[in-house]
């Protein structure tokens, strides 16, 4: 018998579920394999491009090779190679670049905008492979090589570096070149979908690598450029002002030594570098005190027992030590409105050779101004004010500067504030306080043509004393000085007494004015007659050459023979018991 169907009511569940796994289970799959195909993709089309990348860099560096050293920067020009290293180094690959160009020159035709045209264009080349587009950039600079030292090539170093081999026969000059080739590609997400690939090569910038041999020539010194020092200034390498010994030939490496160098000097047998700190003015040479620097080179030649050398000891070679400028500053402090001159630089005149430049660290009130070739600074200051002024001197032949510092402080004005004129009673005391300002505060005062009961306090400036016995016209002047020297006065009128209670006099008046060799009469009178006493005497004190007082006091006459301004006091006498004296003091101008 056939058996029954099955009950399928009891698994429609079941299989529905069976169904939605199987389907989830196979889009799983389906997008895992999408994503392996599409990275697989990118990847062999990554690799496929940076083969077309090396293939055309090892093209361009053949084409390089291929070339002189010396014809590599033909057509190039200088601001053209300036453009193509800014617009690199700003590019979304300086990070890639950036060690192969810290390594060499930034080299090309001074003057120059070629480029565009050359046989290493300084603009990118764009080339197209199985419709693939690069573009491709070549840069070219000089580097070094210091065969003594490393064997990487390094941008070249200053004449004067003590990095540099003091031997230019150890030097090998390079040309770098390097092959930037660039193309898009989305999985290059870091710069943007750009990728680059990068090559480089050297090529002999003076085809002379074939000196370098076991067969150098005989090792012979350079004379270097300069054999001068500073007594008591250290001559080091940080500061540049040592002497670098130079010399060609010899089987490196050459060691170097001295015979009777300057006192404090002594030379690096490795470098040739002349270091030290002279303690001693004076000129070294072969001919007066046998001095002389000798190198030899580290092994003789095949077939020879001895190594080779070579000596400086030329009668005109010369190695000198001279005197450090030094400062002179000869008025320190001056006063808004003073002319300035100063500091005095002086120098070592007894070697005419060496001449100086100096450079000012500090900046100058307004009115003043620096003078780089003699260091002075002059002028008048309108403002007040105190700096620590530096000034540097260096030469042309010792790379050493040197700090020459001082104080300057321009102070401001010195001042007396204006005394009024005084009225003062006869027997009555006086204290009358006078001011000074500006300047540097250390004030001393004195006075003249006060009473002689009077007298000014030096350090305060108060006038004070009495009673005053003699009664008249005045004429004090009060000056103050500072403690830089600076004065300054100042002068009033202190009338003593009164026309009605004391003997005054009334005439000359307190201003005279007159003209050399011609006559001149001034009346002389006093209010004698209004107070009821009579005068017994009279004297004038002052008077300019050729002018007199007459017998009687009355009247002074006669012609004046010298200019000048004259300061003229007369002083009359009464009889009786009760005798008064007064004085009187005006001003004469002899034109």
């Amino acid at each position: 018998m056939r058996g029954q169907p099955p009950d399928r009511r009891m698994d429609e569940g079941f299989t529905l579920v069976e169904v939605l796994v199987a389907l989830a289970v196979i889009s799983i799959a389906m997008a895992g394999l999408g994503a392996f195909f599409v990275n697989g993709a990118l990847t062999v089309a990554q690799q496929r491009d940076q083969r077309y990348a090396v293939r055309l860099a090892s093209n361009a560096l053949e084409q390089v090779r291929a070339l002189e050293g010396s014809a590599l920067l033909d057509g190039r020009g200088q601001v053209s190679v300036d453009q193509q290293w800014a617009d690199l180094q700003a590019g979304p690959f300086k990070d890639k670049l950036k060690p192969y160009l810290a390594t060499m020159s930034q080299e090309g035709n001074k003057g120059s905008t070629e480029g565009q045209n050359a046989a290493l264009p300084t603009v990118s080349k764009t080339l197209t492979v199985d419709g693939l587009t690069f573009q491709q950039s070549i840069l070219v600079g000089k580097c070094e090589v210091y065969v003594t030292r490393t064997d990487d090539c390094v941008r070249p170093l200053d004449e004067l570096d003590p990095k540099r081999p003091t031997d230019s026969t150890s030097i090998l000059e390079y040309f770098r070149v390097v092959v930037l080739e660039t193309w898009q590609h989305k999985s290059c997400t870091a710069t943007g979908g750009q990728c680059a690939y990068l090559a480089s090569t050297l090529v002999s910038s003076k085809n002379d690598d074939a000196k370098y041999s076991s067969t150098r020539a005989i090792p012979k010194i350079r004379p270097p450029d300069m054999r001068l020092f500073f007594r008591g200034v250290p001559a080091t390498v940080a500061d540049g002002n040592v002497v670098y010994m130079k010399a060609t030939g010899g089987n490196l490496p050459n060691s170097w030594s001295a015979v009777k160098l300057p006192d404090g000097l002594g030379i690096n047998a490795s470098t040739g570098v002349v270091s030290g700190t002279p303690t001693k003015a004076g000129v070294w040479t072969y001919a007066t005190t046998g001095t002389y620097v000798k190198v030899v080179e580290s092994v003789p030649p095949v077939g020879t027992l001895s190594p080779r050398s070579d000596t400086d000891q030329a009668l005109g070679t010369k190695w000198q030590v001279i005197e450090r400028p030094s400062l002179a500053v000869p008025a320190p402090v001056s006063h808004v409105g003073d002319p300035v001159a100063l500091p005095a630089i002086v120098v070592d005149k007894t070697n005419s050779a060496v001449s100086y430049k100096f450079a000012l660290d500090t900046a100058l009130p307004a009115g003043l101004t620096f003078d780089a070739t003699t260091g002075a600074i002059t002028g008048t200051a309108t403002t007040g004010y105190t700096a620590s002024i530096t000034v540097t001197a260096s030469t042309t032949t010792i790379d050493q500067p040197f700090k020459l510092t001082f104080t300057h402080t321009v102070l401001q004005p010195l001042t007396l504030q204006p005394i009024p004129d005084q009225q003062v009673d006869l027997l009555a005391t006086v204290n009358l306080a006078t001011t000074a300002a500006g300047g540097d505060g250390k004030y001393t005062f004195s006075a003249t043509g006060l009473p002689a009961e009077l007298s000014i306090n030096p350090a305060t400036g108060v006038i004070s004393g009495g009673p005053v016995l003699i009664g008249g016209r005045y004429l004090p002047t009060v000056t103050v000085k500072d403690g830089t020297g600076a004065t300054v006065n100042a002068g009033f009128v202190m009338q003593v007494g009164s026309l009605t209670a004391t003997l005054q006099f009334t005439s000359p008046g307190a201003v005279v004015t007159s003209t050399s060799l011609q006559s001149v009469t001034l009346t002389v009178a006093t209010n004698a007659d209004a107070i009821g006493v009579k005068v017994n005497n009279i004297d004038a004190t002052g008077l300019p050459l050729g002018v007199t007082l007459s017998g009687k006091g009355d009247k002074i006459s006669g012609k004046p023979t010298l200019p000048g301004i004259y300061t003229v006091t007369l002083q009359a006498t009464t009889s009786g018991k009760d005798t008064q004296t007064a004085r009187y003091t005006f001003v004469w101008t002899v034109l």
